[in-house]
């Protein structure tokens, strides 16, 4: 299966995380500014992974923007946040991606960090694990 990985990164977390995940499947990355709708012609298989920004991901407007041609794809989304994925925060950013969309992907959230806070423990390729995982059965 043809992969990418594209990405939105303002503190640099994201970024790395998708460079990892490029590195372990194979994957061509690519940040969201370099990508038009005939980007995703060749995959199968589309990552989409942003951070979280005062509980707002850009991950959600790519992902309306370009779903008429993604949702013809698997699309793998990660949010990276500091919040931890069991908290309110995090239900209420994932829950902005709207529902029809939301039934069509699978959803993972790693730690992110914020200016040097990490409550959510050091972002490392471990954290990656449950979506490599999850790939490696499609």
């Amino acid at each position: 299966m043809k992969t990418i990985v594209v990405y939105h990164s303002l503190l640099g977390t994201t970024r790395k995380y998708a460079t990892w995940l490029g590195e372990e499947l194979h994957a061509d990355v690519v940040g969201f500014k370099d990508v038009t709708k005939r980007t995703f012609d060749d995959y199968d298989v589309v990552i989409v992974t942003s951070g979280t920004y005062a509980g707002k991901m850009p991950l959600v407007d790519f992902l309306k923007k370009y779903w008429e041609v993604l949702e013809l794809k698997k699309v793998l989304v990660m949010a990276v946040g500091i919040a931890p994925a069991d908290v309110e925060q995090s239900r209420v950013s994932y829950e902005l991606i709207p529902e029809d969309i939301r039934s069509a992907i699978t959803y993972f959230k790693v730690p992110g960090n914020m200016f040097g806070l990490k409550p959510a423990g050091e972002p490392s390729k471990k954290k990656l694990e449950p979506l490599i995982s999850y790939f490696h059965k499609l």
